[in-house]
C-alpha cells in the first residue's frame, strides 16, 4: 500500500446513512399499480439525500418519468435512516442510492450496474473472476472533494461478486478519479456528507 493511500485511510471511520427497514418503504401490496409498472420496466433507481439527523430531505430518481417520480414520492413517505457519521464520529448529511424492483413471472430483468467507477487491473485475488466489485464509503465536502475513504463490509448479492480485499485499491482510485455531487440541505446549500459507491474491477 502506498504511503499516500495510508494517509487517505488513516483514521478513516466514516459511516454512510443506514436505512431503517428499507424493504417496507415500497411494496407491491401497498401500491400494486405502481409496482406492476416497475416490474414491467425492471427497476427504478433513486437517491435520497439525508439530513444529519437521519431525516430524508429529497428523493432524486435516475430517470425523470412519471413512474420514477411516483416511486420517489411513495418512498419518501416511509424512508427513515440512522445518520451518517464523519471520521470524528459526528453526524453529517448523507446520500443513499437504492433500486426499487419487482419480479414479474415469465420476465427476467438484469440488475442495473450501479458501480460509480470502473478500474482495470492486471489480476484479481486468487479464486476471483471478473468483474469483481467492492463498496466503499467516503467523505464529500461542500465543493465535491472526496476524502476519508473507508472500505465497507461485503454485501450478499447473488448477482455480483463482492470482494472486500479490493477496498484499498478501490479507495485509491475513487479519491483520485471520482467526482460526486455535493449533498445539499433543505435550503439548497451544499454541505459535507458521507456517500458510498460500488467500484467495479475488470482484468485488462
Amino acid at each position: 500500500m502506498s504511503a499516500w493511500l495510508s494517509i487517505v485511510l488513516a483514521g478513516a471511520a466514516v459511516a454512510p446513512a443506514t436505512p431503517v427497514e428499507p424493504n417496507s418503504w415500497f411494496n407491491s401490496k401497498d401500491n400494486p399499480k405502481t409496482a406492476m409498472r416497475v416490474a414491467e420496466r425492471g427497476h427504478v433507481v433513486y437517491t435520497i439525500d439525508v439530513a444529519a439527523d437521519g431525516t430524508p430531505i429529497r428523493c432524486t430518481p435516475e430517470e425523470k418519468t412519471d413512474l420514477d417520480q411516483d416511486v420517489c414520492a411513495l418512498v419518501m413517505k416511509r424512508a427513515r435512516f440512522l445518520p451518517a457519521k464523519d471520521d470524528q464520529g459526528r453526524p453529517v448529511a448523507g446520500a443513499y442510492e437504492a433500486v426499487a424492483s419487482f419480479l414479474m413471472p415469465g420476465k427476467q430483468r438484469s440488475r442495473p450496474d450501479r458501480s460509480k467507477l470502473a478500474v482495470a487491473v492486471d489480476s484479481l485475488p486468487a479464486g476471483v473472476t471478473g468483474p469483481a466489485f467492492t463498496r466503499v464509503a467516503f467523505l464529500v465536502d461542500g465543493a465535491g472533494r472526496v476524502s476519508q475513504c473507508t472500505p465497507l463490509a461485503a454485501e450478499r448479492r447473488r448477482f455480483q461478486q463482492t470482494v472486500p480485499a479490493l477496498g484499498p485499491v478501490a479507495c485509491e482510485n475513487l479519491v483520485r478519479d471520482y467526482h460526486p455531487a455535493a449533498v445539499t440541505d433543505a435550503s439548497g446549500a451544499a454541505v459535507a456528507s458521507v456517500q458510498s459507491a460500488t467500484v467495479r474491477f475488470e482484468v485488462r
